[in-house]
């Protein structure tokens, strides 16, 4: 009976034994395949990080993309983990509103084994569309756009020009656009020249625009036009946010313009034509894109502007109404070129692109 329990108790011993063994050797599987994870994990993470990074490198600095092609590789170290990564342009866009198409590749180096015999190396690769921010511009809903309540409107003949009609452009807008039916009532009353009817939108109204304002100034890269400003008005190849503040006049070089001019409060502008002579800058000048009268509580349009876009006349009181003088050879004209220029301007002075990223790849081994 006792060698019995004996032999039992010793075959019990050596059960747990190798019980025992197996479960040290499952914790030690265990912990290297933890570490493995982890040390995968990481470099994964610093390559994805590096892709961040040159993203907003890219955001702030259009030619970074091209500066850091395969042979001029960015090299950097993400949690102490060495990373090296280059842009390849795919498809370099002809045009302004047709997106580029870049692949970043992403690769990244860590440690496994002693001295570093061993290493993970980790590839990321993302294919990205870059195309410029242009969401910013509400869209045009007129020729002349009225967003606040209508006070009174003065017409000095019929020379002027209000159309809504671009034969360039897929879809026309009316020639005038109002939020209210009590607005398109009291403009009717007029002797207008237009090319179609006043439409009522009740979504209109001033707070997008002042938004966009608000963002085009804080951008740091809006031009303020005072007394003293002697460049120009922006071209068709880059279109440009113009801040009219003061009493501004402007010369011969400035007599046309391109993408968002703002009127502020109180603001004037006089034109100096070839022969030397000061006239109203409602005199001889043209602008491509959209006028802001920011705040204006008149909206004077005598002599013989041309704007090819859109006017925007806001009030952001709602209880102040606006009073419109239009007379002269004024001429507004809704133009999809006009809208389009009014978009880079603001794309160009927020300078912030919009990027669609269309696929990434990950891929990771021991070397």
């Amino acid at each position: 009976m006792g060698r019995a329990m004996l032999i039992i108790c010793a075959g019990m011993l050596v059960a747990l034994g190798i019980v025992a063994m197996g479960t040290s050797g499952q914790g030690k599987m265990l912990t290297k395949k933890t570490v493995e994870y982890a040390q995968k994990t990481e470099a994964l993470n610093a390559a994805h990080t590096a892709i961040q990074v040159s993203m907003q490198k890219i955001n702030e600095n259009d030619d970074w993309a091209k500066e850091h092609d395969s042979s001029n590789a960015w090299t950097t170290t993400i949690e102490d983990v060495q990373t090296t990564l280059y842009v390849d342009y795919m498809y370099e866009a002809p045009n302004y509103w047709d997106a580029d198409s870049i692949r970043l590749v992403s690769k990244s180096e860590i440690d496994v084994g002693g001295g570093g015999s061993k290493k993970y190396t980790s590839k990321v690769i993302s294919v990205y569309l870059i195309a410029p921010f242009s969401n910013l511009v509400p869209e045009f809903s007129g020729a002349l756009q009225l967003p606040s309540g209508y006070g009174s409107l003065t017409v000095d003949g019929n020379a002027h020009e209000i159309n809504g009609t671009d034969p360039d452009c897929s879809e026309d807008r009316p020639p005038i656009t109002v939020n209210n039916s009590e607005t398109k009532d009291g403009l009717q009353s007029h002797d207008l020249n237009l090319d179609g009817d006043i439409a009522v939108d009740n979504q209109l109204n001033y707070e997008p625009t002042d938004e966009l304002i608000a963002r085009l100034e804080n951008s740091g890269n809006a031009t303020t036009v005072n007394s003293d400003y002697s460049d120009n008005l922006g071209t068709a190849e880059n279109p440009g946010v113009f801040f009219i503040d003061g009493n501004v006049k402007l010369t011969g070089q400035q007599s046309e313009g391109y993408g968002i001019m703002v009127i502020k409060d109180s603001a004037h502008m006089d034109y100096e034509d070839e022969d030397g002579n000061t006239v109203s800058i409602r005199g001889n000048f043209e602008f491509n894109g959209l006028v802001i009268f920011e705040n204006a509580q008149l909206f004077e349009g005598h002599g013989t502007p041309t704007i090819n876009g859109s006017v925007l006349v806001g009030d952001t009181d709602d209880t102040t109404d606006i009073e419109v003088d239009i007379g002269g050879n004024i001429a507004i004209n809704y133009t999809c070129a006009g809208e389009n220029y009014a978009k880079m301007g603001a794309a160009n002075t927020v300078k912030q692109n919009k990027y669609t990223r269309v696929v990434t790849l990950e891929e990771t081994k021991i070397q």
